[in-house]
């Protein structure tokens, strides 16, 4: 007992060292969406439990094929209950403990598993725990669902382990423990559902007890089955979710160009767990390329095959190892695509559990060996793979030190190159890198330029919109002009690139779906381009056309208002400002409103007045009057129009 409780001590220890910089490190990429952006965590109360029982992991962002509620939960106790919020410290402390938690119970199964061989469970363990692939789960604070449901799986197969072995009202408490191990796996990450394949594998390869096998599948089971009927009811009423071809182009192959390509990333898995050198937070497209029989293609096939056939060579020798090659495979596979496409081709993540399979068999596998030789390998690479952990932790502290990593690493990956230019191009234009952000936004778009319009993404065309018009800003003459007209002619592809996406998604569900807000975002860039080049009457209808579709933006509206004052008709500039400080509640526009009444439209004068807390609008002022009540008709805002009189 002295000698094990020795054994997690160093476990625990090796394990903050490894990952003891990860603290503080921020919120990277999804980060902010699902923890900073989701509404239903900030605060303990009955009404967001609802709402996250009965929406999607990604709601209210959009509803997605993912049901996690446990997860957010999880989000909501750091975020309300904890009081962490905004500040990160917190939540990769949970996370911390909770992959500390794993390592003590890969620590304990293998010690069972090998009959009290402590060295060698506490060296399968040391190895895994500081695994730099693991980044992804720990140090990731949304990769807390894989950590959850590594416990889960962890966890369950420990309790029914121990439920095998014991009797009477022990055995029922074992099993109590293993259905709610379970459900809550299940409801963490969907990937839990192994839980009993990987029972079943383990009584095939080392035990064959079926009878009593029995009562562990059953309760497994049962949980599994509520959670897929309770998924089942929240994905019905929801819109049908699909994964993109840009995150998986697996999605848009044939059946077994689609299961090649997918074996040919379990073979690039396999060379991630034992070379993790270099690491990536995106494989989008076109970083994997479709399986074409290439060299690379034969490589990760061979590299399958391989442990396969390991595996069948070792079944008489030591099936102990042929279990955890099996565990790793079965913690994959819901996730592999070689059942069904899911919403990524590769992802280091998926491999949470599958290199603790892996790295178990190794060792299993490789005990005949001189156990020094052994514990001399394991400790050297520890040490490495610790050093790289550490160096890897510092990539996920924003998304710029992310967007500089992952360009090295994924450089054909169209994503990594957007995220790259958004964080060049920043908020504050005046600072932001323009060329910077317009040679990574180019890079992203060769790399979309030949995907058919149907599976493709607006986004990146807005975005290098954008960067173009932010440069002409900054220019002067012919050249601020040819910017301007570049910036329009990438925010017009943006803008048949949603159309017709919306259009292809229409046609597959039968369905008529309004445009999203983010539609509105290249028509907004159009306008703003259209009145940068003098041409006021199309940037107005860009501009009339992003308020269509997002009229709480206060941007559509500002530009409205100049299409109009540059048409000379300032009337209808000051009912865009107005009907536009009705439907965003914006200060600014309300701002621009009483300063182009001063500035000759209101010739009476009494359009602001000295108010409590500075100027103000007189409602009593005839123009104004007159403009609130026409805004407010275009708004159909029938409360409005009655509180101010209208029409009497």
């Amino acid at each position: 007992m002295r000698r094990n409780l020795a054994v997690i001590a160093v476990l625990a220890l090796v394990t903050l060292a490894a990952f003891s910089n990860s603290f503080s490190t921020g919120f990277a990429l999804d980060n902010q969406v699902l923890l900073l952006d989701d509404a239903r965590i900030q605060a303990a109360n009955a009404a967001n439990a609802g709402l996250i029982l009965v929406h999607t992991y990604w709601w209210p962002h959009g509803e997605s094929g993912l049901y996690r509620p446990l997860t957010t939960f999880s989000y909501l106790f750091n975020y309300a209950i904890l009081g962490n919020g905004d500040r990160p410290g917190g939540y990769h402390w949970v996370n911390f403990l909770l992959h500390t938690a794993n390592v003590l119970l890969l620590f304990a199964l293998v010690l069972r598993l090998t009959k009290g061989r402590v060295w060698t469970a506490g060296l399968i363990a040391m190895v895994w725990a500081v695994h730099p692939a693991l980044t992804e789960s720990v140090t990731n604070i949304v990769g807390r669902a894989d950590l959850l449901a590594g416990f889960a799986v962890l966890g369950g197969f420990l309790c029914y382990l121990k439920s095998m072995e014991a009797e009477g009202w022990r055995r029922g408490a074992w099993l109590g423990a293993l259905a709610v191990v379970t459900a809550a796996g299940a409801f963490s990450k969907e990937s839990a559902v192994v839980l009993p394949a990987v029972i079943v594998l383990y009584e095939i390869a080392c035990e064959k007890r079926w009878r009593r096998m029995a009562a562990g599948l059953i309760v497994t089971v049962v949980p599994i089955g509520i959670m897929l009927a309770q998924r089942g009811a929240v994905l019905s009423a929801s819109l049908p979710a699909e994964y993109p071809f840009l995150d998986n182009p697996i999605t848009g192959a044939g059946f077994w160009v689609g299961r090649l390509t997918a074996l040919k990333v379990v073979g690039r898995y396999l060379g991630l767990a034992v070379w993790p050198w270099k690491l990536s937070s995106d494989y989008s497209y076109s970083q994997i390329g479709l399986a074409h029989g290439g060299a690379e293609d034969w490589i990760c096939w061979i590299a399958v095959a391989s442990v396969a056939v390991l595996a069948v060579a070792l079944w008489k020798r030591a099936r102990l190892a042929v279990f955890f090659v099996g565990f790793a495979f079965l913690n994959l596979l819901p996730a592999s695509n070689l059942l069904f496409p899911i919403g990524t081709i590769m992802a280091e993540r998926l491999m949470y559990l599958p290199i603790a399979g892996l790295v178990a068999a190794t060792a299993i596998a490789a005990l005949p060996v001189s156990g020094r030789a052994l514990a001399i390998c394991g400790v050297l690479i520890t040490a490495a793979f610790a050093a790289r952990t550490w160096v890897r932790n510092i990539d996920w502290t924003d998304d710029k030190t992310m967007a500089m990593a992952a360009v090295r690493t994924s450089p054909q990956s169209f994503k990594v190159h957007r995220l790259r230019a958004a964080q060049l191009l920043g908020s504050d234009a005046a600072r932001s890198d323009v060329d910077g952000a317009i040679a990574e936004i180019g890079r992203s778009l060769a790399i979309l330029e030949t995907v058919p319009d149907e599976i493709q993404l607006a986004e990146p065309w807005n975005l290098a919109a954008v960067c173009h018009r932010v440069k002409g800003d900054r220019l002067k003459g012919e050249d601020a002009g040819k910017e301007y007209e570049e910036a329009a002619r990438l925010a017009q592809r943006s803008i048949a690139v949603d159309t017709a996406t919306r259009a292809a998604y229409d046609r597959r569900h039968g369905v008529n779906l309004p445009a999203p807000a983010a539609s509105a975002d290249p028509y907004r860039t159009l306008a703003s381009a259209y009145l940068h080049l003098n041409r006021p009457q199309e940037a107005l209808g860009a501009a009339v056309e992003a308020q269509k579709i997002d009229p709480s933006n206060s941007g559509a509206y500002q530009e409205m208002a100049e299409a109009d004052l540059d048409l000379e008709r300032a009337e209808e500039a000051a009912i865009a400002l107005a009907e536009g400080m009705f439907a965003s509640d914006s200060r600014d526009l309300l701002s621009d409103l009483m300063r182009l009444y001063q500035s000759g439209l209101d010739e009476k004068k009494c359009a602001v007045v000295t108010g409590p807390r500075g100027p103000t609008l007189n409602p009593n002022c005839e123009i104004v009057r007159r403009n609130m009540c026409e805004a407010t008709g275009r708004l159909h805002r029938e409360d409005l129009r009655r509180r101010m009189g209208c029409g009497n």
